[in-house]
């Protein structure tokens, strides 16, 4: 506050002035890096939730065509009634983290099998015609790892979609997991 107009009365009116364009300026950029980082949130949102729609699409239509026996259809109709229950209770485990964003989630740690947990991510993609997935786990049948499940599946679905989408879509495509201790 100044309130005499001499010369030091216009420079404290024009430094007030430039310190409230500079608020606006700060408050803008503000909001901007906001709505920046929303549209990255939902851009990765998007992603994690089109991953796995993709082949169990696949699975349903393979389901559908499928000619065979009765017993050869109802184990076929269980194992992809598993698999898209998998990858149903991912997309809600998703939607859910979401909701709750501003509590970061924290990963839900346990013991499990991973060269079983990749046996089940694969499924996903066994009836997709344009790749194939091959799993090279040598002689490791039992790999106990301490991490959280849901997230180590999400990470390897995001690993083979990306390799799928690089794919050129005239060509035939083969992805190769190798699992070493």
């Amino acid at each position: 506050q100044y309130r005499m107009d001499d010369e030091i009365g216009k420079l404290v009116k024009e430094y007030n002035r430039k310190v409230d364009e500079l608020l606006v300026s700060a408050e803008l950029l503000a909001r901007s890096e906001r709505e920046s980082a929303w549209r990255e949130m939902a851009k990765q949102i998007a992603h994690e939730i089109k991953n796995p729609l993709t082949p169990m699409k696949l699975n349903i239509q393979h389901l559908m065509r499928f000619k065979g026996e009765e017993k050869e259809y109802r184990e076929a109709v269980n194992r992809v009634a598993l698999t898209l229950i998998g990858q149903i209770e991912t997309l809600s485990e998703i939607a859910t983290e979401f909701s709750n964003f501003a509590q970061i989630p924290t990963a839900r740690k346990q013991v499990f099998n991973l060269s079983g947990q990749i046996d089940k991510v694969m499924e996903l993609y066994e009836n997709d015609h344009r790749v194939k997935v091959c799993v090279d786990k040598g002689d490791l049948k039992d790999v106990m790892v301490n991490a959280d499940r849901e997230q180590l599946s999400r990470a390897l679905i995001n690993l083979v979609k990306n390799g799928i989408q690089a794919i050129p879509a005239d060509r035939d495509g083969k992805i190769n997991i190798a699992l070493k201790r």
